[in-house]
């Protein structure tokens, strides 16, 4: 579905999905975690629910009603908690673009969940080192400075954590479908690889590998697309 496309729900209708992610991301972000979503917002999380491509999974026995988690990355996300007092997340840019996570996007995600703590070590020790008095070190990209909620580590090209993550499997004899995963568990934001092995040993090369620098978060965000692999210049 194009991101050009309306999104028709059953509470309101909006011309693109652009329009659709800004309502929801702020709405999103008037909560903190452990926040009960409004009953005016529910009204509108229902109808966008409907669109989820694990709709009946979702929403289980029934939905009781939502609130605002943390995720292991650091970010917020909707969750929600069925009559029966079980709960799970759920991703409100799926239900926009009825897209499921493709089977490499899965993979990557499993994978940055396994080296997710070295990277806040990472971050944490840079802070430690290069800290001024106010707290605040510099963005290796723009040159401002930035505090700790700002920052992320960036893994420096020619690899980023998509090459990275490649050329593993790569050199391991591995296909994107034969890396062991949980998938659609409740409150499972992210996939993980069941073989602990395969964990263990993808941590290491990783952090062989990888250089990271710190960057300001929006930044790291702007430079996961420029920096992914084109099609046809590396196939698992």
């Amino acid at each position: 579905m194009a991101r050009g496309n309306p999104v028709e729900l059953a509470t309101r209708s909006f011309s693109t999905q652009k329009g659709a992610t800004v309502f929801f991301k702020t709405m999103l972000n008037r909560y903190t975690p452990g926040d009960r979503v409004s009953n005016e917002d529910s009204f509108d999380l229902l109808a966008l629910l409907e669109r989820h491509t694990e709709y009946a999974a979702k929403i289980g026995c029934g939905v009781s009603h939502f609130e605002v988690m943390m995720t292991v990355h650091g970010t917020q996300c909707f969750r929600i908690l069925r009559i029966d007092g079980s709960g799970t997340d759920f991703s409100y840019p799926n239900c926009i673009s009825q897209r499921a996570p493709s089977r490499k996007e899965e993979v990557s995600q499993a994978f940055r969940n396994v080296v997710r703590f070295d990277l806040y070590k990472a971050r944490d020790d840079f802070f430690a080192k290069n800290s001024d008095v106010a707290g605040f070190v510099t963005c290796a990209v723009t040159g401002k400075r930035i505090s700790h909620e700002q920052a992320h580590m960036d893994h420096r090209p020619p690899m980023t954590f998509e090459v990275i993550v490649t050329t593993y499997l790569a050199s391991n004899g591995l296909s994107l479908e034969s890396v062991p995963l949980t998938t659609g568990q409740d409150d499972q934001v992210s996939p993980e690889i069941t073989d602990q092995a395969l964990a263990e040993s993808f941590r290491t090369y990783h952090s062989a590998v990888a250089t990271l620098d710190m960057v300001e978060s929006s930044i790291n965000l702007s430079q996961s697309s420029r920096n992914r692999i084109k099609k046809g210049r590396l196939v698992l």
